[in-house]
C-alpha cells in the first residue's frame, strides 16, 4: 500500500512538473519591442539564445560598405556594449576589434550588414535613405540598406530585440522588418543660448536620439540672453556675449565633435543663429551697429526687457558679421 501511493506521489509529480513545462512553453511572447513601430514587422515565438562570447557583427560580402567604413566600424563597436550590457558590467572584455575579418564558425551568431550604397565619410542630408530590412533567424541576422544611415537604423532595431530571461540569458525572436520612417525630419530642439548645456549632455542627447531613431539636431545655440559661440572672427561675441567666458561657451573643437558625434549617429546638425531679431547678446559686442528699438515686452512673462542701445545709422539687414561668423 505504501509503495502504490508513492508511485502515485511520483507521477503526480511528473504530471505537475509536465504541465508547468507546457505553460512555460506556450507563454512564450513573440518580441515587438522595436520603436518607432517598424512599417511592417512579423515575430514569432522561436527565439535563439546569443552569447557575448559566440558573438560577430561582419560585412556582407556583396556589401558596397567594408571594413574601414567609419559610420558602419564605429556603430559595431557602439552597438556591442548595448546589447550585452551584463557582460560588461562584470568585467567581461569588449568585442575584438577584428570582428569583420573573423570567420564565420558554427554556433557563433552574426549580424551580416549590406549597404548597397557606401557613402562612408558623407554626411546624412534631407533626402537621405533611412530604409532597411532586417531578417534575424537562426544563428545570424541579415541586414540590408540602400545607404550607413538605413544600415544604422537596423542596427539600432536589432539591438531593441535582444532581451534576457530571469536567469540573465540572451535571446532574440525569428523577426521579419522591412522599415523606413514615416517622416524625414525628426528632430529635436536644444536651446543653449537660455539654458547652457555642458559638451557631454549634449553628446548623451545625441545618443538618446539615435536610440529613438531622430535624425536632425536643432541647436538654437545663440539668442538673446547669451552667445555661448566662440568665433575665431569674432571672439568679442563669446567673451562678452556668453554667461561665462570660460565655463559656459562652445569652442571651435566643441562644435566639431558635437558634427562627428551626430554623423555617426546619422543625425544632421542645423544650427540657428537668429538675425535680425533675437541679437541682443551681440549688443555687447557690435552696439552701434543694432537697430534702436523701445523697451520690449514678453507676451508670455509680461516682464520688461531693457532697451537695446539706440544706434546711428540703422544698420542694413545684410550685415557684413553674418557671412565671415566662425
Amino acid at each position: 500500500m505504501e509503495v502504490k501511493t508513492s508511485s502515485n506521489s511520483v507521477r503526480f509529480d511528473k504530471q505537475r512538473c509536465s504541465f508547468i513545462v507546457l505553460i512555460m512553453f506556450f507563454s512564450l511572447p513573440a518580441v515587438n519591442a522595436v520603436w518607432p513601430m517598424p512599417q511592417l514587422i512579423s515575430s514569432s515565438t522561436d527565439r535563439y539564445p546569443l552569447s557575448p562570447r559566440q558573438f560577430i557583427f561582419q560585412y556582407a560580402s556583396g556589401s558596397s560598405a567594408k571594413s574601414g567604413c567609419s559610420v558602419i566600424d564605429s556603430a559595431f563597436k557602439r552597438y556591442f556594449p548595448l546589447i550585452f550590457v551584463d557582460y560588461l558590467k562584470a568585467g567581461g572584455p569588449r568585442q575584438h576589434d577584428n570582428w569583420f575579418r573573423l570567420p564565420l564558425n558554427e554556433g557563433v551568431f552574426t549580424v551580416l550588414v549590406d549597404v548597397r550604397k557606401a557613402d562612408c565619410e558623407g554626411y546624412p542630408d534631407p533626402d537621405s535613405s533611412e530604409s532597411y530590412k532586417l531578417s534575424v533567424s537562426s544563428g545570424q541576422a541579415s541586414l540590408r540598406a540602400k545607404t550607413v544611415w538605413g544600415a544604422l537604423r537596423g542596427l539600432e532595431s536589432f539591438s531593441q530585440l535582444v532581451y534576457q530571461d530571469d536567469f540573465g540569458q540572451y535571446f532574440v525572436n525569428k523577426t521579419e522588418i522591412d522599415d523606413f520612417p514615416r517622416f524625414k525630419f525628426r528632430g529635436l530642439l536644444l536651446d543653449t543660448s537660455r539654458h547652457y548645456l555642458p559638451l557631454p549632455a549634449i553628446l548623451k542627447t545625441l545618443d538618446a536620439m539615435s536610440y529613438n531613431k531622430f535624425n536632425v539636431f536643432h541647436w538654437h545655440i545663440v539668442d538673446d540672453p547669451s552667445f555661448p559661440y566662440q568665433s575665431s572672427t569674432f571672439p568679442g561675441l563669446s567673451s562678452k556675449g556668453a554667461f561665462h567666458p570660460s565655463t559656459h561657451v562652445y569652442s571651435q573643437t566643441d562644435v566639431s565633435r558635437v558634427i562627428s558625434h551626430a554623423r555617426l549617429r546619422g543625425i544632421r546638425v542645423l544650427p540657428e543663429f537668429d538675425s535680425p531679431g533675437h541679437t541682443q547678446s551681440w549688443g555687447k559686442v557690435i552696439s552701434p551697429r543694432l537697430n534702436p528699438f523701445p523697451a520690449l515686452i514678453s507676451p508670455f512673462s509680461r516682464t520688461h526687457l531693457p532697451p537695446l542701445p539706440h544706434s546711428t545709422p540703422p544698420a542694413p539687414l545684410s550685415h557684413p558679421l553674418i557671412s565671415p561668423l566662425p
